[in-house]
């Protein structure tokens, strides 16, 4: 799981450069994909030092992937910073307070009880006003305020989804992974909604979890092949779709085939919005929405998936509806899985960077499809004091649904 065998693919044409966020920001050779191969190949050395640069700017890499479009070489970098972050997290010198806290975040990821009693906790949490309590407590651990922010403002009880009918066009399953499935509910509802509504019978099986994706990338690739075969087990053998409302979930088990062997589940599983869009258009109706809608593409959609063009064909099918691209071109918002607690400073700078259109377009909604990214940027909506709600694009499609 640690081979970094494939950067000697890598003939360092520098294709990959203008489109890397972090050599953008910084102009350092060693914060580009480029950089970051000819440091994991010194790592294959028997001589290789452990220095903090090696740390820094392997731990800068966002794992956007949109190197890997541009390569004409088509080296895997995602999967060789996977190893190298393996490797890394061998040798990493931690605090105990450290350590433990990323363990314990990391466990808290795989058990789906611990998840529920933790999504309960925060539930009571926001509702005695504690959230904003805390925020303004000084002496607070800045790490600790910006997990805080994060948490997104408690919504309104989803709307039921409609009544299992007889089903006209079969069975479809619904993977509600680990962050959605404590603070992303709605979005899972809403999905349900449109999917019964299309005539589809769903079923959300119980014994799902975690993707893997956050212990793939963060130097922990056991647990994540463990979480694969429970998520194999989970869906079992049937040929019905798999699902997938954020599109990071869905890049990771995609990969499960190439990174696990595990093609069961990789094989069954789309987007939810690749799904919606190969049925007619006149399948379901939507009251018109004449207003600006801010878009933004994750890099997940774009650089895994291949399916930027998705989510803006999707809400065409509301009337009236005028979106405003925000990254049309390529562009991370700084999210990037644990990247925004891990490297804030970037994560905050890419994200403003891509928030800057905002004020004065005269939009009221930003949509975009994967749950980290929309923590990320309506944490910046706020400070930048913005009345502009965050949702995935199928809420929206929910919403303005004709029954």
């Amino acid at each position: 799981m640690s081979d970094l065998s494939a950067t000697d693919r890598c003939v360092k044409c520098g294709l990959c450069l203008p489109h890397c966020p972090t050599f953008r920001l910084s102009g350092i050779e060693a914060d580009s994909p480029r950089g970051r191969i000819s440091l994991m190949q010194a790592m294959d050395s028997p001589d290789v030092s452990w220095s903090p640069g090696l740390f820094r700017y392997l731990d800068r890499c966002l794992e956007c992937r949109a190197c890997e479009a541009m390569c004409p070489s088509k080296v895997p970098f995602g999967q060789l910073m996977d190893s190298a972050r393996t490797r890394l997290e061998a040798q990493r010198q931690r605090s105990l307070p450290g350590r433990w806290l990323r363990a314990a975040g990391l466990a808290m990821l795989t058990s789906p009880a611990r998840l529920k009693l933790l999504g309960l906790g925060l539930g009571l949490y926001q509702r005695l006003g504690l959230q904003d309590l805390v925020t303004r407590l000084p002496g607070l651990p800045p790490g600790l305020r910006r997990l805080n922010r994060l948490l997104p403002a408690r919504h309104a009880a989803a709307a039921a989804p409609l009544q299992e009918t007889a089903e006209t066009r079969g069975t479809v399953e619904l993977f509600r992974g680990c962050i959605a499935s404590l603070i992303d509910a709605h979005t899972l509802a809403a999905a349900r909604r449109l999917l019964q509504q299309l005539g589809y019978r769903v079923d959300v099986p119980a014994r799902q979890g975690c993707c893997g994706a956050l212990h793939q990338h963060n130097g922990d690739p056991r647990t994540a092949a463990r979480l694969a075969e429970d998520n194999r087990i989970a869906f079992g053998d049937s040929n019905h779709p798999i699902l997938v409302t954020a599109s990071g979930c869905a890049a990771q088990l995609l990969d499960y085939g190439t990174l696990y062997g595990e093609t069961g589940v990789s094989q069954r599983v789309s987007d939810i919005l690749h799904f919606l869009l190969a049925h007619e258009r006149t399948a379901l109706q939507f009251s018109p929405l004449p207003q600006t809608v801010a878009v933004h593409v994750p890099c997940s959609h774009r650089n895994v998936l291949g399916q930027a063009q998705d989510i803006l064909a999707i809400l065409d099918w509301i009337p009236g509806l005028r979106p405003l691209p925000l990254n049309p071109q390529g562009g991370c918002c700084g999210a990037a899985g644990s990247y925004l607690l891990s490297q804030p400073e970037v994560a905050d700078q890419l994200r403003d960077d891509m928030l800057e259109p905002l004020a004065a377009s005269g939009a009221r909604l930003l949509v975009t499809s994967n749950i980290g990214c929309s923590l990320h940027l309506q944490a910046g909506l706020k400070e930048k004091g913005l009345d502009i709600a965050v949702l995935h694009p199928v809420v929206l499609l929910a919403r303005q649904l004709q029954d």
